[in-house]
């Protein structure tokens, strides 16, 4: 599936840290197709030797993260375990990858195009840095990710389905699921932090997503369902807005910490939003399917049909910032659904069922 910008539009209308790691006696797996279970044995970069055979050895004899990410890939259900360190991808991205349009898991960015389990160490324990060469991860099945942070990533490669930069610490088109992990320090077009296509969803338990960037949707896009319960989504932003020039209006500059674009549920329980910031309206969250908010204000201020919803239970959406319009949540063609106990310093999140309140210091540090 070809993504881009306007292509997505046609889409949806239509339809820190380092650390000693630790040496353990490494089941490398074994050829096959059935499940495996992978333990890395060092905190360098390197290929399988053989991507096919469903064993974790790279032609030096150890069992690398991109190894066993390769074993996994042809023994679906696979659980990979990633001890205490740091683990910098030093492969740069394939060069005919930076315009697509195939996955190539030996380069770049780790691409996990099968059912796998990756367990970390713990969240300030297991650190999986791209060293600003590419995003960190393509996640395309249903991945689940623990105890582990994700950082460093700067999306370059065009990879199928993702012909644009988006994603710069995960790009998904999967069912991804995030369990304490923190995802910081990451850069791209779109989802600085991670970026869900329409056909993707995601449930981040947890979890920290701060301090990254983008030129829209600085920390997290959603375009269809996702999930954060007892998450924090803090200090992302969104910068150079209109540096692309198929960036224009709607196209940027919104969502600072949370952009919204699709039709499914997004729900945020017992979560955090604060000290994000946007150029436009959004600063913390921005709803707005199939880019309906690059039409005239004087179209959407008098129709709002509702196709896009944000739930929000027991959250915090407090002190995040906008150059323009709503600084908290900004909505287009979406509706906002409180089921209380929500806070907020301002009136942008439409916070008035039982136990909300909204205060001048909420959300305050």
């Amino acid at each position: 599936m070809k993504i881009s910008s306007l292509s997505l539009l046609g889409v949806v209308i239509l339809g820190a840290l380092y650390g000693v790691p630790i040496r353990a006696a490494a089941d490398t797996g074994s050829a096959g197709a059935v499940p495996g279970t992978f333990t890395v044995t060092t905190t360098a970069d390197g290929a399988a030797a053989n991507p096919f055979d469903g064993i974790c050895r790279t032609d030096a004899g150890e069992c690398t993260l991109r190894a066993a990410i390769q074993a996994a890939n042809v023994r679906p259900g696979s659980t990979i375990r990633v001890p205490e360190g740091r683990y910098e991808l030093t492969i740069p991205p394939n060069f005919w990858n930076t315009n697509g349009p195939f996955i190539d898991p030996a380069t770049g960015d780790l691409d996990v195009t099968a059912d796998t389990t990756i367990e970390g160490a713990g969240q300030d324990r297991t650190v999986i840095d791209a060293g600003h060469r590419d995003r960190v991860m393509l996640t395309t099945a249903h991945v689940s990710l623990s105890g582990l942070t994700i950082t460093g990533g700067n999306a370059t490669e065009h990879e199928i389905p993702l012909f644009e930069t988006g994603g710069g610490g995960i790009a998904n088109s999967g069912k991804l699921i995030l369990d304490h992990v923190t995802v910081v320090g990451n850069a791209a077009d779109y989802g600085g932090g991670i970026f869900n296509i329409p056909v993707a969803d995601m449930k981040m338990t947890d979890s920290i997503v701060t301090a990254n960037a983008a030129g829209e949707a600085g920390g997290i896009r959603c375009d269809n369902t996702c999930t954060f319960t007892r998450t924090v989504i803090t200090d992302n932003r969104v910068v150079n807005p209109r540096v692309k020039w198929y960036r224009f209006g709607g196209f940027a500059g919104r969502g600072g910490g949370l952009d919204i674009r699709g039709v499914g549920a997004v729900v945020l329980i017992d979560s955090v939003v604060t000290g994000n910031s946007a150029d436009e309206g959004g600063g913390g969250i921005n709803i707005a399917p199939a880019y309906l908010d690059s039409l005239p204000y004087q179209f959407t201020d008098v129709f709002n049909p509702g196709m896009g919803q944000l739930i929000l239970h027991g959250s915090t959406i407090a002190q995040n910032t906008a150059g323009l319009g709503e600084q908290n949540c900004k909505k287009v063609f979406a509706t906002i659904v409180s089921t209380g106990g929500n806070l907020s310093n301002d009136h942008s999140c439409d916070l008035t069922a039982a136990g909300d309140a909204v205060r001048p210091d909420a959300g305050s540090r």
